[in-house]
């Protein structure tokens, strides 16, 4: 293990290692749950932050985020320490997946740099989900927990000052957030139809794994104008997040000036890596969220306890398949790629059961896999 790594003052100190490698909601989540069980047993936690592949080439450290000064110069350097590298440049790595159902014991993974041999793994905590619970732990507070170590985070000047400013202007607890998912899966799904060939049909493909990814991610256009009816007649304004833009334009037609664009509201000095972090503070002063699975949504909700309703659970399987065939443009695929899609879709709604999202009896599984 390379020493360099553990910034530690003390003999026999513990730390609590974790990482993730994807998008900024899923590795503050990381951060926080690991950081929050550290705390109940008198741990360091070490937070590695990889580089970032997808903000553009720019810049994507921690300190975009945070004031790492005040981190590292504050009592709270004794707490948590943030490293701008992968675990691996420093040692190997053991990965711990925790699931939230389970309670734990932090015994398992704590790490004593001057107890280990130089070369032994490290256990590096990877779950973003949480909360992450030992025994005789209630979920309530150790959400109220991760709530207040957020709260602590040194944000970034022009981040908190923007943040303030916008709720000054705004008053987003009269709004709802309506968090829109699709990045790169339509694209993606479009791209592997059109190259479709007899191999990439098979399980694990490129066309199978977004499939999957869309029923995990997306929900109908229809469902969210339906979940968005009710506060729409009470007169909350919407507050619209998307990753594609593009996507506002149904809602935007509905509403009017009623639909409020985060994008239109983030400065444009932000870095994209800023503007993702002010982006979750607004969403997280809204009343309620409207998204999908989403770290990114579901830690806004966490922040400041904010009701989270997951849009795709509200969808009709009929919906469902429907957005599927639009968003990868079935009706005008040729017959023999209509097949090979239409095999895909039938093979993963049988394995996921639809991902446990409707519950559909036999009869209504048999109806929309004849459908689809």
């Amino acid at each position: 293990m390379n020493g360099e790594a553990f910034n530690s003052q003390r003999p026999g100190e513990a730390f609590l290692v974790c990482s993730r490698k994807d998008g900024m909601g899923a590795r503050l989540a990381n951060m926080l749950w690991t950081w929050r069980l550290a705390q109940r047993v008198q741990a360091r936690t070490l937070v590695f932050w990889p580089p970032m592949d997808t903000y553009y080439g720019q810049a994507t450290a921690a300190g975009e985020l945070l004031d790492v000064y005040v981190m590292a110069s504050s009592p709270m350097r004794d707490e948590v320490q943030i490293i701008d590298a992968r675990p691996a440049d420093y040692f190997g790595v053991t990965p711990i997946n925790l699931d939230p159902a389970v309670v734990c014991d932090p015994a398992d993974f704590l790490v004593r740099p001057g107890d280990r041999p130089s070369k032994a793994p490290t256990p590096v905590i990877q779950t973003a989900v949480g909360p992450f619970l030992m025994a005789d732990e209630a979920k309530s507070d150790a959400v109220a927990q991760a709530q207040a170590l957020f709260a602590r985070l040194p944000l970034r000047n022009n981040i908190r000052n923007a943040f303030k400013a916008a709720n000054i202007a705004h008053g987003f607890g009269g709004m709802v957030a309506v968090h829109v998912r699709r990045g790169d899966i339509i694209d993606v799904l479009r791209n592997a139809c059109a190259e479709l060939t007899p191999e990439g049909r098979q399980s694990g493909s490129v066309i199978d794994r977004y499939t999957e990814h869309f029923f995990r991610c997306c929900a109908p256009v229809e469902t969210y104008k339906r979940l968005m009816s009710p506060y729409v007649k009470k007169g909350y304004d919407i507050l619209f997040f998307s990753d594609s833009p593009e996507m506002a334009a149904p809602f935007k037609e509905w509403l009017g000036d009623r639909l409020i664009l985060a994008n239109d509201i983030a400065t444009p000095k932000f870095t994209g890596l800023q503007r993702a972090l002010f982006e979750l503070l607004i969403m997280s002063l809204c009343p309620t969220i409207i998204g999908t699975k989403s770290i990114f949504g579901n830690l806004a909700a966490l922040i400041r306890g904010a009701d989270f309703i997951d849009a795709r659970r509200h969808s009709t399987p009929d919906e469902f398949v429907l957005a599927y065939r639009q968003a990868v443009g079935f009706t005008d695929l040729d017959r023999e790629v209509r097949a090979g899609v239409s095999e895909v879709l039938l093979r993963k709604l049988n394995e996921n059961q639809f991902l446990g999202l409707w519950n559909a009896d036999d009869g209504d599984i048999r109806r929309i896999l004849e459908t689809a």
